[in-house]
């Protein structure tokens, strides 16, 4: 490639310090990186923050350049090839039972209580840094409590670290906090550090203790993942900053529309995005109709919406990363709304306690609830048979669908010709305008314009806007 201005600056630094780079969407970061490899000798480990990402990378570095995701690098590292326990995604009530002399009353809780408070401060602990379980690692106000859940916590947690002395199934947060604790990253020269602004603090220990210099990429402007406990690495390494602002994405309108965005953020960025001059990207309102064009996707903020775009659908659809998150939040819903709590198993829908709560919870302006209560509302009883009908229409493979649908989250690192964003985004002057109203908002207020910036900067050729997206933007 011929190196821009930015990308030389960043290619003429020897891999002898840390340094960061503040790269924007379709800014060629991963390009840049591996013309990085090609500059500077020495054996490289690139991680990336998920396996398509590292497989990709792997075909384009040379060969002294090792490209991994940490949770692989980590797995390999620990021999956990030659365990026969189980690996699972998250650890759940079920998984206690192993531990049940372990788990003593705690006065004022039920027992139910304290085993869904062991597991959430075990979570909370295995994406974090350090060796003990602290304070804030467990959500039980009172502190009586708080201590007594986290020294079972503690004990129980001890356990499952220790592989070799159990069978029982082993997370990936778990193996990779035994290795934060217990190993470094050695034999490598240099690290390159990919996708940054999404990583939690078990990577970033990892990263630092291995003591090597490391460059250091990512965009402050897509973490998205605060809720997943993933905090923003570009903060956590105060260097010196170099920058790629030079999009090859998208043309100069795109370009525009995500300085708008951006432009609410709490941190504002010092540097604008600028489209590729040899693209031309139009942006439009989107009319509520889209054309059957090759390479187009759909993207929403929740899956809620997703569906009343998919209810009347009647063409084979993909929704990127899978059906089943959709069947499971509405399943959930449907199960709640006729008192099965047996059969409430998502996340969102279960922190209620009845159909009632999740009620109040819509009236008092919760806007993914209200829709998960309008389609149970809307559908009732016909909602089994819709989801079958839909998962009869859905395709595994994206090429065989005649259209892509996908939440602004699982669309993060994917790119379409054309993209189509829908109406349940706020815009960013009314998150600014929450933000400024409420401090305890102002995360979650920034979290939904980057996830804005996000979908909006998926579209190469040309990016449709929800009518009060496209007045607020354009």
């Amino acid at each position: 490639m011929i190196p821009t201005d930015e990308q030389q600056a960043i290619l003429d630094r020897p891999p002898t310090g840390t340094v960061k780079v503040l790269a924007g969407a379709g800014c060629g970061k991963t390009s840049t990186l591996v013309a990085y490899g090609n500059r500077w000798p020495g054996r490289g480990l690139y991680l990336a923050f998920n396996t398509a990402i590292a497989q990709e990378a792997a075909r384009k570095f040379p060969p002294h350049i090792e490209a991994r995701t940490a949770h692989s690098f980590a797995y390999r590292q620990l021999g956990l090839h030659a365990r026969k326990a189980e690996l699972v995604k998250r650890y759940t009530t079920a998984h206690l039972d192993a531990f049940d002399d372990a788990i003593r009353a705690v006065p004022g809780l039920g027992r139910q209580q304290v085993r869904s408070a062991i597991l959430a401060t075990i979570d909370r602990f295995l994406i974090d840094e350090g060796t003990k379980i602290r304070r804030d690692h467990c959500q039980v106000e009172n502190h009586a409590q708080n201590l007594a859940v986290r020294k079972i916590a503690g004990e129980i947690t001890l356990k499952l670290l220790r592989f070799a002395d159990h069978d029982l199934p082993i997370t990936f947060d778990t193996y990779l906090k035994r290795f934060e604790m217990k190993h470094r990253i050695t034999g490598f020269d240099y690290l390159l550090l990919d996708e940054a602004q999404d990583l939690n603090p078990v990577l970033i220990s990892i990263a630092r203790k291995a003591g090597i210099p490391t460059i250091v990429v990512g965009d402050p402007y897509q973490s998205i993942y605060r809720f997943r406990g993933a905090v923003d690495a570009m903060d956590a390494f105060p260097v010196e900053e170099l920058t790629l602002t030079q999009s090859w994405r998208f043309g100069d309108a795109v370009a525009r529309i995500a300085n708008a965005i951006l432009r609410h953020s709490a941190k504002p960025p010092r540097h604008r995005l600028s489209g590729n001059p040899a693209v031309e990207t139009v942006v439009a309102r989107y009319s509520g109709k889209v054309a059957t064009l090759p390479d187009t996707a759909i993207l929403a903020r929740t899956n809620a919406r997703l569906f009343e775009s998919l209810a009347t659908i009647d063409r084979p659809f993909h929704l990127v990363g899978g059906i089943r998150d959709l069947h499971k939040q509405l399943r959930s819903a449907h199960a709640l709304s006729q008192g099965r709590l047996q059969g409430v198993t998502e996340e969102s829908i279960a922190r209620f306690p009845n159909w009632r709560g999740l009620q109040e919870s819509a009236e008092r302006g919760d806007t993914e609830m209200r829709r998960v209560r309008d389609i149970i509302d809307k559908h009732g009883a016909q909602l089994p048979s819709l989801l079958e009908r839909l998962t009869q229409l859905h395709r595994d493979r994206e090429e065989e669908a005649q259209i892509v649908v996908s939440t602004a989250h699982k669309a993060k690192g994917r790119e379409w010709e054309n993209v189509v964003v829908l109406d349940d985004f706020d815009t960013p002057a009314d998150l600014a305008a929450r933000r400024r109203s409420d401090a305890k908002k102002a995360v979650d207020a920034d979290q939904q314009i980057n996830l804005l910036y996000v979908a909006c900067t998926r579209a190469r050729r040309s990016l449709h806007l929800a009518p009060k997206l496209y007045d607020a933007l354009v």
